[in-house]
């Protein structure tokens, strides 16, 4: 039995096209040396141009392997799995967000409130405290006061302001 399996293997190694294939493996060991170190001389080159450039390949693929094994340790194969599980659930918690804000903010407007009303006075005011900062402040008693009092624009402020307190006072 022993024979014959050793002659069907003989056979085998000795037909045409398994001789031409075990040429080009002998072949191709004869040219291993060769593109081995070719291979080596690449990846030298490789290694000094990233040092050259501040890279530490050797500080790089052990901090990589740290996070690998980070990574592979089962309480954090369990934590990221949660996370994962969780961003599948994020556009519907999105969307929920988004309705619950629509919602309230329905509400808020059907109250009386105005948000782009609220936008522009802010506005107003952060252009008239940035112009008022520019300019130094000056001293002014009682009467200096009525005297800028007769100023337009001072007086549109007051009357402005006038009205804000007539409502803030009806409201509290």
């Amino acid at each position: 039995e022993r024979l014959g399996a050793a002659l069907n293997i003989a056979e085998k190694l000795t037909a045409p096209e398994m001789v031409e294939k075990l040429d080009g493996l002998l072949k191709l060991a004869d040219q291993m040396p060769g593109l081995v170190a070719m291979k080596v001389d690449m990846l030298d080159e490789a290694y000094r141009e990233a040092d050259a450039k501040g890279v530490n390949i050797d500080e790089r693929l052990g901090a990589a392997l740290q996070m690998a094994e980070k990574l592979t340790a089962p309480e954090m194969v369990e934590k990221l799995d949660g996370l994962l599980k969780l961003a599948d659930q994020v556009p519907g918690l999105v969307a929920m967000t988004a309705d619950m804000i629509d919602e309230r903010m329905k509400e808020i407007n059907d109250s009386g409130f105005d948000p782009k009303a609220l936008i522009e006075v802010a506005s107003s005011a952060n252009t008239a405290l940035t112009n008022a900062r520019a300019e130094p402040p000056t001293k002014v008693g009682l009467f200096g006061m009525l005297k800028v009092l007769k100023d337009p624009d001072r007086q549109k402020g007051l009357g402005f302001l006038m009205n804000f307190l007539k409502y803030f006072g009806r409201n509290i």
